[in-house]
């Protein structure tokens, strides 16, 4: 899904950011692509101003598996120190917003960098000239494929949810409730098997390397167990409400 060039341009911004030569000036979303504007510093930061090759690691394990729990397993440390340590380099990168608002193209950039490390490691030294202060970075959207997985209600939040948009603003958007944005979300992260925004995020990412084959038809909402459970709820749902029962017990004669 993912030109060639798409992909080099992404892995290369990816190494800048982290190195503190480029800072993310802004970032928007159009129905088809996601854009990114990169603006380069003439100079290399100061030695005491670069991040620290741990955090680095810590940020992009978290940004390629999207569950921070695995990720604060396997160094030891708490959830909310691993999220301290991504909003610290979230910012270091020119970014405000908090860890689950971050721009897909920076997710897509971490996986660049990891998917393409072997093969364009040469070309990604020196790719661009200092000459080059900003530069726009364009990738067509990978989740317009989510049409196929999701009811057309939840392919709708879900795209607005990637886009950085909170409940809130969604059901403003959409002219609807809360309750029933978070219900239509919930809904598609059970069809994708995901479990949040940020597992989301790595999905689509990847997608955007190996394309997957669209399902022959929607995947369940929900998962065999829990539609049987709801099922026989509703069934003895219905047999309550159709047969009179005493709802308290009798006084004392």
């Amino acid at each position: 899904m993912f030109a060639s060039i798409e992909r080099v341009e992404l892995a290369t911004a990816w190494d800048e950011l982290v190195a503190g030569t480029a800072k993310v000036e802004s970032w928007s979303h159009s129905e088809e692509a996601w854009s990114m504007v990169l603006v380069r510093h003439p100079l290399p930061p100061h030695p005491a101003a670069t991040l620290r090759s741990r955090d680095v690691e810590i940020l992009q394990q978290a940004l390629l598996c999207g569950v921070r729990k695995l990720v604060a397993v396997e160094v030891g440390l708490s959830c909310s120190s691993i999220a301290v340590i991504m909003q610290g380099c979230f910012q270091f990168m020119g970014l405000s917003c908090l860890p689950s608002r971050i721009p897909g193209l920076v997710v897509a950039a971490a996986h660049a960098r990891h998917h393409e490390a072997a093969r364009f490691q040469s070309r990604l030294r020196g790719r661009f000239d200092w000459q080059f202060s900003r530069q726009t970075i364009t990738v067509p959207r990978p989740d317009a494929a989510l049409a196929a997985w999701l009811a057309p209600a939840e392919h709708a939040v879900i795209a607005l949810l990637v886009e950085g948009m909170t409940y809130a603003e969604i059901a403003q958007a959409r002219h609807t409730s809360v309750r029933t944005v978070a219900n239509q979300v919930a809904s598609g992260f059970r069809r994708l098997g995901v479990s949040g925004r940020a597992e989301l995020l790595c999905m689509l990412a990847r997608w955007g390397f190996v394309p997957p084959e669209p399902p022959t038809r929607r995947p369940p909402s929900l998962v065999p167990g829990a539609r049987r459970a709801l099922s026989r709820g509703l069934q003895l749902l219905e047999e309550a409400s159709s047969s009179p029962h005493c709802l308290s017990p009798s006084p004392a004669t």
